[in-house]
């Protein structure tokens, strides 16, 4: 039986081998299974493995196939099964990844040139360069070793026709080049290296160059691609950017028949008020509606108009978070997918600006014709020229690459209302959601097997940042005042908007001080969240002035004592409830239907910032040691206490088999035996009176008589009560 799933981040520093080291923890804590991260060969040196070089090996780096095994069987002898991360749509442009190299050396006389998914031009276009080609070279850049083009790290192979030259050059190895030679072998080749910036001819990962797509649709690329992955000891399949296939469902259907009843788990955004397709058979999600859901039980939507003039007034403009939104996406098509959407608009037959303000239109992630009705295409093809189905399924491939960049990465960095609000699959629009509405999220629910996450790699932050920053709901007055006071003190030269997000972020992120560790990571992540946001600099022309504006504006905080004596005063007083909230959020993930799901080290407090923060290493060790020194009752540990939030979820996990079924109550909800009672509101005391049977508090291990208490009598201060009737 699956009760919770625990994600953990494989690299060459955390291998196969040091997850066996801390099996007995994860057992320990309550975890049935192992969520791992992508396993297959990936580029050397890699930090999260979604960059696949080999679809046939299980990677060196992380212990190779011997260490897996390994793995699984330590795994399987403490009953914890290992659900595993698959990347289907991409794999990296690398010299390691041979089947690449097979088709720049043979072009269209090799048998993989339907395995990538390019264009069929003459040549492949490989934007992967760092700037322009003839400068490269007379940099020296560029060169000729051993029958390969050498550029930095990566080795490009040289064609019968390019060594024929070299041969009758008489220089063989390709050693003594002229920049002339130089550049006739290299118009020889079967690709075109170029400036990153320019556009490539084949499908990529969103847009990032050096992640080419890979046809799986294709009968033969799925069974090479798939021969390890299907054959796998593991209890299931985590499917990495199902959207980027061009048939999702087709994909499911072949994993299906070749895994059997394994779980499948999917990397599907979905909308609000969306569900997964129907006909997929799948086991879930990979959690994100989940989050969503409980962000916004977590905010105070009674302040919200408050927060927006808030917002408004220290910005000195009004926004409307549906132009943002609209801006964003129209600016990520015509810079970075101004190429693909030229090619789709010439399948169509249309014009390119038409295209556009389809995809600008469209609210979801994606279509998925022909196994839904065109109702959704209709909505945004105004004029109804997006006929050709084969080209709207070609064009389907790219809604969410566009979508992810246009909102998550461009308008999410953009709109600072309340910024833990600003995660992947929210709905900027939404401020909140009311406990019936949570409700019926839950009980459509019931009996799944979809993930509940609160934090994973892709988060724009973890939980305990977002349930802190959320507490300015609450307290809108004071919020306003400290912004006042803070900006008047320091006079920052940066934007406002910038300015207003930087301060909730320091407010979320702040934990032990202002280390200089901690200084850099808020540093590093200001310069991306401004290059995200595309307005005052970018990643494709950085503006290394105003970036250095706001790296002046961050020491400036750092050396401001008065600056810095106001602030603790204020955090002081915020992080006892940031404390709350994530302990009600947890407590809901638990025991809510569905599967929690954990990332790793969230089992205490853990505030990380936006991706590479937040693969942050874990000290197991650390958490080895804190889980042997758990008290029975929280009402032993002061809030503040990591152990806190580690006993909430040992405790909390210990009775995930005895919940069924869900009735909503006024306060919380019951699942079989047990209620489950709770207020998103933190800074007040709720007085109601709730009238509950005999039962046994499993957090603060008491029990309580039957009759009528006072809400905040049974939350106390953590804000939430696990009660087993009797």
């Amino acid at each position: 039986m699956i009760r919770a799933t625990y994600r953990l981040q494989l690299n060459k520093d955390f291998t196969f081998y040091n997850v066996i080291e801390n099996l007995d923890y994860f057992k320990e804590l309550g975890i049935s299974h192992l969520y791992l991260s992508p396993i297959l060969k990936a580029r050397p040196g890699s930090t999260h493995g979604y960059d696949v070089v080999d679809h046939s090996k299980i990677n060196e780096e992380l212990g190779g196939e011997e260490g897996y095994y390994k793995l699984v069987e330590e795994a399987r002898k403490r009953g914890i099964g290992i659900i595993q991360d698959v990347v289907p749509n991409h794999m990296a442009i690398h010299h390691t990844n041979w089947r690449l190299m097979d088709l720049l050396r043979n072009w269209k006389k090799s048998r993989y040139y339907h395995y990538f998914d390019h264009y069929g031009e003459d040549k492949l276009v490989l934007p992967i360069l760092e700037g322009p080609l003839e400068e490269l070279i007379d940099k020296g850049l560029l060169k000729v070793e051993n029958g390969h083009i050498i550029y930095r790290e990566l080795k490009f192979p040289i064609n019968d026709e390019g060594l024929k030259f070299l041969k009758k050059l008489g220089c063989p190895a390709g050693t003594c080049l002229t920049k002339d030679n130089l550049f006739k072998l290299l118009s020889l080749q079967y690709y075109e290296l170029k400036h990153w910036k320019e556009y490539p001819n084949y499908r990529r990962f969103f847009a990032i160059n050096d992640l080419i797509a890979v046809r799986v649709e294709l009968e033969e690329v799925f069974k090479e691609s798939h021969e390890v992955i299907t054959k796998l000891p593991v209890d299931g399949l985590r499917i990495d950017h199902i959207d980027g296939l061009y048939d999702p469902h087709q994909y499911i259907n072949k994993l299906r028949e070749a895994i059997g009843n394994k779980l499948i788990y999917v990397e599907k955004i979905l909308a609000l008020e969306e569900s997964l397709p129907r006909g997929w058979r799948v086991d879930g999600t990979t959690g994100y509606d989940f989050l969503n859901y409980v962000n916004l039980l977590l905010v105070d939507g009674t302040n919200e108009h408050l927060m927006t003039e808030i917002y408004e007034e220290f910005i000195g403009k009004k926004l409307n978070v549906d132009r943002v939104v609209s801006e964003s996406k129209r600016l990520v098509i015509n810079t970075l997918f101004k190429g693909d959407v030229e090619r789709l608009a010439k399948m169509f037959g249309i014009d390119y600006e038409y295209l556009v303000e389809f995809l600008v239109c469209m609210k979801r992630y994606r279509t998925y014709i022909p196994y839904e009705n065109l109702d959704t295409i209709k909505e945004c093809d105004k004029e109804g020229k997006l006929k050709d189905v084969n080209a709207l399924r070609r064009l389907q491939q790219y809604m969410p690459a566009v979508f992810a960049k246009g909102y998550e990465d461009t308008a999410l960095f953009r709109y600072n209302r309340l910024i833990s609000l600003n995660e992947v699959g929210s709905e900027l629009q939404r401020f909140s959601i009311s406990l019936e509405e949570f409700h019926n999220f839950n009980r459509k629910r019931v009996g799944s097997l979809t993930l509940n996450a609160t934090s994973t790699h892709d988060t724009k932050f973890s939980e305990d940042v977002r349930a802190k920053i959320s507490v300015l709901s609450e307290l809108p007055h004071e919020w306003r005042e400290r912004v006042r006071y803070w900006h008047d003190l320091l006079k920052p030269r940066i934007d406002p908007n910038d300015e207003y997000r930087f301060y909730q972020t320091l407010l979320g992120s702040f934990y032990e001080g202002f280390s200089d560790v901690y200084i850099n990571r808020l540093k590093n992540h200001m310069i991306k969240v401004l290059r995200e946001a595309k307005e005052r600099s970018s990643w494709e022309s950085p503006n290394l002035e105003y970036e250095q504006k706001m790296l002046d504006f961050i020491d400036d905080v750092v050396s401001n004592t008065a600056f810095k004596d106001d602030f603790i005063k204020f955090e002081r007083k915020i992080r006892p409830y940031g404390f709350m909230k994530s302990l009600v959020m947890v407590t809901i993930k638990i025991t809510s239907p569905g599967v929690p799901d954990f990332y790793q080290g969230t089992e205490v407090w853990r505030f990380l910032l936006t991706d590479p923060d937040n693969r942050a290493p874990v000290d197991f060790a650390k958490l080895k040691r804190l889980i042997k020194e758990l008290p029975d009752s929280v009402l032993k540990l002061d809030i503040s206490d990591e152990r806190t939030k580690m006993l909430f979820i040992k405790k909390l996990l210990g009775i995930r088999d005895i919940l069924s079924g869900y009735e909503a109550l006024p306060y919380g909800f019951r699942r079989g035996d047990v209620i489950v009672l709770f207020s998103p509101i933190v800074t007040r005391e709720r007085e109601d009176v709730v009238k509950i049977p005999k039962s046994f508090d499993i957090l603060r291990n008491v029990e309580l008589q039957a009759g009528e208490y006072k809400l905040s009598e049974l939350i106390g201060e953590h804000k939430v009560a696990v009660l087993i009737t009797k």
